[in-house]
């Protein structure tokens, strides 16, 4: 393996789907001192203690390459833009084929026609994270391929990484940022993401065996575990983090309540929220989300202050907050 300027020849980069950038899922052994002497041992210790890799996939989206790319070629940045946004997929349903809950593949959402993609291109580089979903999606948060894409995007030159995470991919998207808090993510965007869990047990019947640690991660009680055992974890002060809250029912978006979108622990960091009238199963084909994804991602998001939350704290999560959920 070549180590010629400090980058690994065998880094872990292949060609991609249509020729676009991807980052695999392998370990990442044999990273040249010279990569890593710039990372701190926090993120060493992070990577050698992390899950044994799945199918993993960085991949550009927007603008479309004009070339395909080797195995050494890093992100394509557009030189007038400063902004990588990184898009994260929620769950996939396989009821029918197993292999195919162990494949990294894009959610149908992340075209580059639809919305989501169309309008945040405007004004940044669109990439995506795709993960196969056969492991606990807190094993999928510490996987070293998002570590590594992370890094590339802060070697390709980029002034803001945002990342945007759908549903269990705002999950992995926050658990990732708060284990690694100089990874260079400068903000993270959640949208309908089940913080506090959500009822995904009717789904036991209607999955592959091998998606079940993937879907039962996603329940109520396992959430409520995994905050006890990361009760030590916050969002950074360095990244800003922002809740889109779903909301076309008096109790969240139909698949998981506002209170479980933007749950107590978010709001006691200041975590600041906006309720978007948008279902769970179709918010991120929302011409009306896009454009708030685009806004969200060029603004300033400042942590609120303690009467900014209580202020606000009816106007996103009902009313009857109070009462439906109890801090």
């Amino acid at each position: 393996m070549g180590c010629k300027g400090g980058i690994p020849k065998d880094f872990g980069l292949l060609r991609g789907p249509g020729g676009r950038f991807a980052v695999d899922g392998r370990s990442g052994q044999g990273l040249c001192p010279s990569v890593m002497g710039g990372y701190s041992l926090g993120i060493w210790a992070w990577l050698f203690l992390a899950p044994p890799d799945v199918d993993a996939r960085f991949v550009q989206i927007a603008p479309p390459p004009a070339v395909q790319f080797d195995g050494a070629a890093p992100p394509r940045r557009r030189p007038d833009v400063q902004r990588a946004i990184v898009l994260f997929h929620g769950l996939r349903i396989q009821p029918v084929s197993a292999a195919a809950a162990g494949r990294a593949e894009p959610a149908h959402w992340e075209s580059p026609d639809l919305p989501a993609v169309r309008t945040l291109a405007r004004d940044a580089d669109v990439y995506a994270f795709h993960y196969a979903q056969t492991m606990p999606l807190d094993d999928i948060a510490r996987l070293p391929a998002l570590a590594r894409a992370a890094r590339s995007l802060r070697e390709a030159g980029y002034d803001e990484i945002v990342l945007v995470g759908f549903s269990v991919g705002g999950v992995i998207a926050r658990q990732f940022v708060e284990d690694t808090p100089d990874s260079g993510v400068t903000k993270v965007i959640q949208v309908c993401a089940p913080n506090g869990g959500s009822d995904w047990s009717v789904l036991k019947n209607g999955v592959r065996e091998v998606q079940l640690p993937f879907v039962r991660s996603l329940a109520r009680e396992e959430r409520a575990k995994a905050a006890r055992d990361r009760a030590d974890r916050t969002i950074p002060a360095n990244v800003e983090f922002v809740c889109v809250v779903g909301a076309v029912t008096w109790s969240g978006d139909g698949v998981v309540t506002r209170g479980d979108q933007w749950p107590a622990d978010l709001r006691a960091q200041g975590i600041p929220a906006v309720k978007l009238k948008v279902p769970h199963v179709a918010a991120m084909y929302s011409t009306k989300l896009a454009e708030k994804l685009a806004e969200l991602s060029a603004a300033h998001q400042p942590r609120w202050t303690p009467e900014q939350v209580a202020d606000q704290r009816s106007k996103v999560l009902g009313p009857w907050s109070v009462i439906a959920w109890r801090d």
